[in-house]
């Protein structure tokens, strides 16, 4: 829509809340990615193999990284990593300083 548009029907939009709605999956991706990742040995199925990370568990025999938890946990840290990386700069990129 154009700003004619938007005046004619007296609509006056907010600064910054389409990029505050465009930031919001984003920032959730990335507080989402810090529990499956970085606190990823608490989730229930990886919790037993707390006693003994560098020891195979048959749980992680397929998770990225496994058997070991300590090989699971880096390889889901890392890609965490990876994509919260993405998520900030996008953050980054969408935010507009105080003038």
């Amino acid at each position: 829509m154009t700003n004619a548009l938007l005046t004619r029907l007296r609509i006056q939009p907010r600064p910054g809340l389409f990029r505050a709605l465009v930031a919001w999956p984003f920032a959730v991706l990335a507080l989402y990615l810090v529990a499956r990742g970085w606190l990823y040995p608490l989730w229930p199925d990886t919790v037993g193999a707390i006693g003994h990370p560098f020891t195979a568990d048959p749980g992680l025999t397929g998770a990225w990284g496994g058997p070991t938890l300590a090989g699971a946990w880096f390889e889901h840290a890392m890609v965490a990593l990876g994509i919260q990386v993405a998520c900030l700069a996008v953050i980054r990129a969408l935010h507009r300083p105080t003038a």
